[in-house]
């Protein structure tokens, strides 16, 4: 992770979730959105990750899909089941920018902003900014 500009957490009766904004370095994937779980034992579990490159749109789309989670996961209060189905959805939207990382670019299996698409729908009507 490159560094953390903005980060909230939500209380679950798995653990604490936590959603990070993340600006991310030119040689990893630009800026990028991290959701991860710290179980009551204290491990970690990634819940997903979504990386916006430094192109023109990059700013605005991170921030924006920052939004659009955290109004989701604040909608749920607590509920483990919705936070489930909710992590179940986000599992669907694959977005890699895969141009700065050569790992990245070297695996054919990640495909490069493959539903920025879908991302770019859904936040269509967020107003607000996180950051």
């Amino acid at each position: 992770m490159g560094k953390v500009k903005f980060s909230t957490e939500y209380e679950f009766p798995c653990g604490i979730v936590t959603l990070f904004w993340d600006e991310g370095e030119e040689e990893e994937c630009g800026y990028e959105i991290q959701l991860e779980l710290q179980k009551p034992n204290g491990e970690y579990e990634g819940l997903g990750g979504w990386s916006f490159g430094y192109e023109e749109w990059s700013y605005r789309v991170w921030d924006k899909w920052g939004v659009y989670i955290n109004q989701r996961i604040t909608k749920i209060k607590g509920n483990q089941d919705s936070l489930n189905a909710f992590v179940d959805e986000l599992g669907n939207i694959d977005c890699c920018y895969k141009l700065y990382n050569e790992d990245y670019r070297k695996d054919d299996f990640i495909e490069h902003l493959k539903d920025i698409e879908v991302i770019q729908h859904l936040i269509l009507d967020i107003k607000e900014e996180a950051v």
